[in-house]
């Protein structure tokens, strides 16, 4: 048998010698025969799934119409505003100090309130983290799992918050804030119009 064939089993002439080879196999001493294997069988059927209904998972997944994550801003003019750092900023907030939950929530109070006021670019605070400090003096404590995240939590957690259809579809676009507006531990934040 050629190492192709080997996945393809038997042809009926060769499975009947076999059998017939099979049948005068007598096990050893002490030891009982397997059963025989008559038909292969196919893979296990899937058990129907359990607790859940559909409607009370739609309730989960409905979160609305799907939203593109914000993108840095697409506008020529606006970008180059953005880099050079020529952006009015009309509203701020300061994420410092605030756990990542109470952040996420903040930002979303404070970004829906900035649009229906009618702002366009808002700058968000969120700090560049502890940094190396943080690693240095932490590197000889005792290891917790509580311990797991690494400095600048908000900064991280930031654009993934914005791909959240609850922020997609207050925001068009963001960019990393001027030095004179806070540099890497800011954002500039572009608003849906209301």
């Amino acid at each position: 048998m050629s190492r192709r064939d080997r996945g393809r089993g038997l042809n009926p002439d060769d499975e009947s010698v076999w059998r017939s080879v099979t049948r005068t196999v007598r096990p050893l001493e002490g030891r009982t025969a397997p059963p025989e294997i008559n038909s292969v069988q196919g893979p296990a059927e899937r058990p129907a799934p359990t607790g859940v209904s559909r409607q009370a998972f739609a309730q989960f997944i409905d979160q609305g119409p799907p939203h593109e994550a914000p993108r840095r801003p697409a506008e020529r003019g606006n970008e180059k505003r953005v880099r050079r750092g020529r952006i009015e900023v009309e509203a701020r907030i300061d994420l410092h100090g605030m756990t990542e939950a109470s952040a996420r929530r903040s930002l979303l109070s404070f970004l829906r309130r900035s649009r229906d006021e009618g702002c366009r670019t808002v700058l968000v605070i969120t700090g560049k983290g502890a940094g190396q400090r943080a690693l240095d003096a932490r590197r000889f404590q005792a290891w917790t799992p509580d311990e797991r995240k690494l400095p600048g939590v908000l900064r991280r957690s930031f654009t993934g918050w914005l791909g959240e259809s609850a922020f997609a579809s207050i925001v068009s676009g963001y960019a990393s804030a001027a030095p004179r507006h806070g540099g890497s531990g800011a954002f500039y934040v572009m608003l849906r119009r209301p």
